[in-house]
């Protein structure tokens, strides 16, 4: 991954789902690592233009709820600046739209990640927001790797050893000693000049 230039621009799109919760905590941590400057919250209501809607009172509920998430503190953080914004029509053409006008860094959006109709349906605006937007977008989703792809039963043992080991066990015993095991992982050690890497 490329190192990020100081003073990012960000902007993060939450729809008051609990994934969006996710996302505060995710975009927050990215904010933090990049050295933003500022911080763009937006919420867009999917209402016609024929609907009732008020921008004023949609922007208190949104700021609200950004308090009730961002960190303690995090209003009066001198490096980070918190914007709250509140638009109203399609949810990717809004966020395509303000990521051009505030000439934004870094776009975070969340995503269910279903399968199947569920994909299109709950994914197609942070797809249609990755395909459009004149940015890096940054997707994130909850994690989970069971049945990402298909693939041979998963050896238990090997499991454990890298749950009890915190990841530096890769193998149990008997993989350990298999020379056609799928993956071959090199380790940077003291005095090799072996970087890392692997082979699938």
């Amino acid at each position: 991954m490329a190192t990020l230039a100081p003073h990012t621009h960000v902007l993060v799109a939450i729809d008051y789902s609990e994934m969006s919760s996710h996302v505060v905590d995710e975009a927050w941590a990215f904010a933090l690592k990049s050295r933003s400057c500022s911080m763009h919250f937006l919420h867009v209501n999917r209402g016609s233009a024929n609907d009732e809607w008020d921008p004023e009172g949609g922007h208190i509920e949104l700021l609200e709820w950004l308090e009730a998430r961002l960190p303690k503190g995090a209003d009066t953080n001198g490096s980070i600046r918190v914007i709250a914004h509140e638009a109203r029509g399609e949810p990717w053409q809004a966020i395509v739209q303000m990521a051009a006008d505030l000439h934004v860094d870094t776009v975070i959006v969340g995503t269910h990640g279903r399968k199947g109709m569920q994909r299109i349906l709950l994914g197609s605006v942070a797809e249609t927001v990755s395909r459009l937007c004149g940015c890096s977008v940054l997707v994130v989703r909850s994690k989970a790797h069971e049945d990402a792809v298909p693939r041979d039963p998963i050896c238990g043992l090997c499991v454990e050893a890298r749950i009890q080991s915190q990841g530096n066990v890769l193998w149990c015993h008997d993989h350990a000693a298999r020379p056609d095991r799928r993956h071959a992982y090199l380790e940077r050690r003291p005095g090799r000049r072996i970087l890392g890497g692997s082979r699938v």
